[in-house]
């Protein structure tokens, strides 16, 4: 699948065939700057490390695709987990449900803080921050050597894996949401508004819009809209 994007990313088979030995990269990102930034620190550490992009993406459907097709995919992806439109959480999800293999490390600009929780539960192995170049190319290099990095706290791929293929085994208690917010969430993506949900639920108005901002912070997205299609990828995939 590709997106408007698709000039400034995608999947280079020359590439590919080349880098068969070495430690293949994917990353997801939807700013071209730090997509050309993130290659450039990647395959600069090939003569040391054997370490290659074969693709970049910025549209997170394509990236998933590309994760599925085995002759582009990666051994480690790198996921931005806050692209304009597109939630990383629901990409590292997705990648994992797929794959066992598949090392998957977040990344952000932003607060660790407020994406660690949502990138731990759907799949990745660290979360790490893109100001911190040395601090990928460690977990890069480890990779390389056999030793995947996997932070404090988070699973390795198999485990992960397993986590989130077992029925039940991630759901709203596990993402840490009140049985009130895992309603108001329920009743929102069937397009009710607030009002709607407050008469519903017979709440106030204002005490659904706070189960609603606290959603959001502990799904790790950016607003209502993203809430509403995190909730409804994550509803479909039960």
């Amino acid at each position: 699948m590709r997106d408007e994007h698709s000039d400034e990313s995608g999947y280079d088979a020359a590439e590919v065939e080349r880098a068969a030995e070495d430690l293949r990269v994917g990353i997801i990102d939807d700013d071209a700057l730090t997509l050309a930034a993130l290659r450039s620190v990647v395959n600069g550490m090939a003569p040391r490390h054997g370490t290659v992009v074969i693709w970049t993406s910025r549209s997170g459907d394509e990236a998933v695709d590309l994760c599925v097709d085995r002759r582009s995919r990666p051994d480690v992806v790198l996921v931005d987990m806050n692209m304009d439109g597109v939630d990383g959480g629901m990409v590292c999800q997705r990648i994992r449900h797929f794959s066992d293999r598949i090392v998957i490390y977040g990344m952000t600009a932003h607060s660790l803080r407020r994406y660690e929780h949502v990138t731990r539960r759907f799949g990745a192995q660290a979360l790490l921050d893109k100001a911190d170049v040395q601090g990928l190319q460690r977990c890069l290099a480890d990779c390389a050597a056999g030793r995947t990095y996997i932070q404090q706290g988070f699973s390795s791929p198999g485990q992960a894996y397993r986590l989130l293929t077992v029925p039940g085994a991630v759901n709203a208690t596990s993402l840490e949401l009140s049985p009130r917010e895992t309603e108001v969430l329920d009743w929102t993506i069937e397009g009710l508004t607030a009002k709607e949900v407050a008469a519903r639920m017979a709440l106030s108005e204002a005490t659904v819009k706070t189960h609603l901002r606290h959603a959001i912070r502990k799904l790790g997205v950016g607003n209502k809209l993203q809430l509403i299609r995190a909730w409804t990828q994550f509803r479909s995939a039960r």
